[in-house]
């Protein structure tokens, strides 16, 4: 069976139950553990897959308060809150864990888990595999890490830089791992040693090379598939939503980070909608009735993005993974509002090329009507928007070409057929 450890936000689940419901189809037996706020996602998109809940909640992550705010600052604070959301939730994900997996499994993980995937490699003779989806993983090529910021340009350096940050990753789930190796009966060892033993089993980079260009000195186990797009629904926009979309209204939301929406940052979407002109269409946050918020702006309760981006004049989102890869595919200019972690490369990345205007000073903490007009003008009026417009119609044809969910099933189902020969299976990942 594969076992998918999908821990984390709606980015974090999607993917990999879009893997789940791909590998099901393909004839394999999935179970996917993530959060119990997710079971309908989950369910949805891997319908034969079992749905294992793990009893916590995002919004222990992501409250917003002026603690958090201020630690939300740094990559360092961004990192202690991270940590404390995982140590929080370490006992019932180990219950989860340990009741599905059996011997013999392969366990699907993000980085999060992979050290608890690690101690069920130990203990009961599971096969790994991490799955990433941006440029984590430790390389001197400067474009394809995700913190460029802090490279010097002495390569000692900057490689054990780079390497240090794949390690911490690691780390954030240190109380999970050690809960999973203290069930069952295992010594404990150091994140280093975790990410070092994780390294030698293999690693999915499912990121487009438009987002994550490639880089010749990745972990010799990695191989590329690219993104795990999921299944595009039926989708028909609604009487409102349609005659809106007609005003080739501008698209400001924020995925995951959309239950955090305070009352000033719609009021800042409000105040742009009229400094501009332009329409602009957003995700209702809880406690928000949908429709209209102002003549020129509306709320919905959510849609498919690879359905909606396509229908909009440009896009500006947070830039987690999955909405920066549906940007992509929109073939519509765009722009990000980062709040942390992965969200200011994909911001970089997608402005390298040529989608759209960098965001500057603007942050997802801070959201200012003034330089939230300066994207939206950027996007659709300004001396670059036909560029950006031309660009990203010929990105979206280059993205959409591409079929990471297929290449990764295949090169999953090749991991456990039995008629594999040896060779293939001890061969080192392209």
């Amino acid at each position: 069976m594969f076992v998918l450890l999908a821990l984390g936000s709606r980015g974090d689940v999607q993917p990999l139950a879009t893997l789940a419901g791909a590998l099901t189809d393909a004839g394999h037996e999935a179970a996917v553990i993530a959060l119990a706020e997710y079971a309908p996602l989950a369910q949805s998109l891997a319908p034969q897959a079992d749905f294992v809940p793990v009893d916590a909640s995002l919004d222990d992550a992501l409250s917003r308060g002026p603690v958090q705010d201020l630690a939300a600052r740094s990559l360092g604070g961004q990192y202690l809150l991270l940590k404390k959301w995982t140590s929080g939730m370490a006992g019932t994900f180990t219950d989860a864990l340990l009741a599905t997996v059996r011997p013999g499994d392969t366990i699907v993980t993000g980085v999060l888990a992979r050290g608890a995937a690690m101690a069920c490699v130990a203990a009961r003779g599971c096969r790994l595999a991490t799955v990433v989806f941006t440029g984590q993983l430790p390389t001197l090529h400067r474009g394809s890490f995700i913190s460029p910021q802090y490279f010097t340009g002495w390569e000692p350096y900057d490689a054990w830089g780079t390497r240090f940050s794949w390690e911490l990753s690691t780390s954030l789930g240190n109380a999970l791992t050690n809960a999973t190796r203290h069930r069952l009966s295992l010594p404990h060892k150091g994140f280093r040693d975790i990410t070092r033993l994780a390294d030698e089993h293999r690693i999915i980079l499912a990121a487009s090379p438009l987002l994550v260009p490639p880089a010749d000195d990745w972990p010799a186990t990695t191989r590329r598939t690219g993104y795990l797009a999921p299944p595009s629904p039926q989708w028909t926009p609604d009487t409102d939503l349609a005659a809106f979309l007609r005003r080739d209204p501008v698209f400001v939301g924020f995925g995951s980070f959309t239950q955090f929406t305070a009352e000033a940052d719609l009021d800042a979407i409000i105040r742009t909608a009229r400094s501009t002109g332009r329409p602009l269409l957003t995700l209702a946050p809880p406690g928000t009735i949908p429709g209209h918020l102002d003549d020129d702006v509306l709320a919905i309760p959510g849609a498919p993005f690879s359905q909606l981006y396509p229908r909009v004049a440009a896009t500006i989102h947070h830039g987690g993974a999955g909405t920066s890869h549906e940007a992509l595919r929109s073939g519509r200019p765009t722009a990000v509002v980062p709040f942390g972690v992965d969200q200011p490369f994909h911001a970089s990345r997608l402005h390298a090329l040529g989608l759209g205007p960098t965001p500057g000073r603007l942050r997802r903490n801070h959201l200012d009507a003034v330089d939230l007009s300066r994207l939206v003008d950027a996007l659709t009026v300004g001396p670059q928007a036909n560029a950006h417009a031309e660009r990203a119609r010929e990105i979206g044809e280059l993205a959409r070409r591409e079929d990471g969910l297929a290449l990764t099933v295949e090169v999953m189902t090749s991991w456990i057929e039995p008629q594999a020969s040896s060779s293939r299976r001890s061969a080192t990942p392209g």
